[in-house]
This record gives structure tokens, C-alpha cells and sequence, in this order.
């Protein structure tokens, strides 16, 4: 097993991420209230398969509430979300998150401390055969180079390591839609940047469609397509980065208490 201090540093070799079969979405007209608070107001995106888009804003913009409507958390109050075309959440339908091929990567990881790294991987692998899963699990584990830790537990990896984890127990059913609530903002900024150019490394590997909430500019513009910017529940510009007029420092929003290292 190895040791706490080689945990810090070692990673296994890492293989091709495996390919998925990309989706389009699209959000329509979307209105969100909390009680009498509008969060989101008659916002309108569309996502191309394969194509990786930040949604840039500061707190409070509606950012991580448009990803929980896509991901099939939260109903929004209006307006309809379209996966390929097809209806998943509106006046006509509604898809529980389990049926819609969107995953999402949480924020702080949401790694289960009880379950091995292995099994933490395979827990949403629940149509496939025991065995089944567990090879889906180790192969995911390969791609992001922690095949090597796959008997161990979460409270033993350092936090780069847990967002590996993570991103791989988000790939392993190979979603149409991977979705990733500012999935570096607990990391050393020592190796964040490497940490970024992996995620996104795997990203295109597996050719999935992505949407990335962050609140740093600079972050987006290394890692989007495009990027969205909104402000107070409004879409106000979405393009290329270089069509944009925003800076590259990060936008206000409140810092964690303790960074994970990786």
C-alpha cells in the first residue's frame, strides 16, 4: 500500500480516456425563483456536442442553480431543457437524473469515506453486472492514472487526487453530458494549473460535452470553447474568449476556508 507521502506525488501512468457519444444541450427560456428571489430570468444556451463551455459569473449569478436544473435536481419554475432535441425537463416532460446520460462532479467531490476508491468509482455503474462495474470502475481509475489506489480509501489521497477520483466516477458511465461545479476551486494553486490541464486533457480525450462553472476568468478562458458569462440570472455574453470583453482576474466570490494540495 502506498505511503501517505508518496500519495502527495505518485500518479500511475494514464491511458486514453475512453470515448463517449457526445450530446447537445440546449436551454430554453429558463426562469428560476427561490421562494420570491429570481435566480435565473428567461435564460437561453445551447451547448454543441463535444464542446467544452465555462459558465463564468460571480456568486449569486445562477451559475451552480442552471447545472442542478440540467443534471435533473431542480425543476425550474419555466422554460424547457433539451438534451439532443428531445424534452428532457419542461411543460412536456421531465426525466429523473438517473435516465438523462448528464453527469455531475460536485464541487467538494462527494467521495463516500466508507468505500474504497474502487467502489466509489462503480457506484453509479448500477445497470451493469457486479463484475462488470468493477472492470468500468478500474478502467475509469486508468485513465485519470490512479489504478494504483484503487483498493484504497478517500481520507488517504491528497485533494488532487480525490478530483481525479471524482472526475472519473463522473466518466464512468460515459455521459452525453458531464457537468462540473467549479471542480478546481479547492486545490493548491501551486498545481491547480496542472491539475486543469489533465481534467482537460480527459475531456477531449473522451469527447464529451462539458459545461464548467467557475468564477475565475483566467480558468475559463485556458479551458473553454466558449464561455458564458452571466450576472444576476441573465446571460449577458457568450463566445470565444477572445470575443469577450472581460478580464483575466478572477471575479468576487468567497474564498474557502482551507485549499485541498494535491
Amino acid at each position: 500500500m502506498p505511503s501517505n507521502n508518496s500519495l502527495k506525488d505518485a500518479q500511475s501512468p494514464r491511458r486514453s480516456a475512453g470515448v463517449t457519444f457526445a450530446a447537445g444541450l440546449s436551454f430554453e427560456n429558463i426562469t428560476h425563483s427561490y421562494g420570491d428571489k429570481p435566480i435565473l430570468l428567461d435564460l437561453s444556451l445551447t451547448v454543441e456536442p463535444g464542446e467544452v463551455l465555462c459558465l463564468l459569473g460571480p456568486s449569486g449569478s445562477g451559475k451552480t442553480t442552471l447545472l442542478r436544473i440540467a443534471a435533473g435536481i431542480e425543476a425550474q419554475s419555466a422554460g424547457r431543457v433539451l438534451l439532443n432535441g428531445r424534452e428532457i425537463a419542461g411543460p412536456n416532460a421531465f426525466l429523473p437524473p438517473e435516465r438523462r446520460g448528464v453527469g455531475l462532479m460536485f464541487q467538494d467531490f462527494a467521495l463516500f469515506p466508507h468505500m474504497t476508491i474502487v467502489d466509489n468509482v462503480r457506484y453509479g455503474l448500477t445497470a451493469l453486472p457486479k463484475d462488470k462495474a468493477k472492470a468500468e470502475a478500474l478502467s475509469a481509475l486508468e485513465r485519470v492514472g490512479l489504478s494504483d489506489y484503487a483498493d484504497d480509501y478517500p481520507h488517504r489521497l491528497s485533494g488532487g487526487q480525490q478530483q481525479r477520483v471524482a472526475l472519473a466516477r463522473a466518466l464512468a458511465p460515459r455521459p452525453a453530458v458531464l457537468l462540473m461545479d467549479e471542480p478546481f476551486s479547492g486545490l493548491d494553486s501551486r498545481l491547480k494549473d496542472s491539475i486543469r490541464a489533465d481534467t482537460l486533457s480527459i475531456l477531449r480525450e473522451a469527447r464529451v460535452t462539458a459545461i464548467v462553472v467557475t468564477h475565475d476568468a483566467e480558468e475559463a478562458m485556458r479551458m473553454a470553447d466558449r464561455i458564458a458569462l452571466l450576472k444576476d440570472g441573465r446571460l449577458v455574453q457568450v463566445g470565444p474568449s477572445e470575443t469577450l470583453s472581460i478580464g483575466i482576474r478572477p471575479i468576487s466570490s468567497p474564498r474557502r476556508s482551507s485549499p485541498r494540495s494535491t
